[in-house]
């Protein structure tokens, strides 16, 4: 549907995602309430997430694409806004 124009999405941190309203759901029992819970954001543990990776990053940062480090780079951006 978003690629026909039919949905917009919502923009998030790490892109646009899809809403509720979005989403077929026929056949399925799974609330608004319970999308927001398992597509909710939670900045502190990205971030903590993020802080885990760096030695791995610093280890490999020789053989890494600059692509990616600038990718890693923009999302620890987003997350500190």
């Amino acid at each position: 549907d978003r690629l026909e124009g039919k949905a917009t999405g919502e923009e998030t941190m790490f892109g646009v995602a899809p809403t509720y309203a979005e989403i077929t759901w026929t056949g399925l029992d799974f609330s608004a309430e319970q999308f927001k819970a398992v597509t909710s954001i939670d900045k502190a543990a990205w971030q903590a997430e993020f802080k885990l990776h760096d030695t791995h990053f610093e280890q490999l940062a020789f053989h890494l694409p600059k692509a990616l480090l600038d990718t890693k780079a923009a999302l620890e951006a987003r997350l500190a806004a």
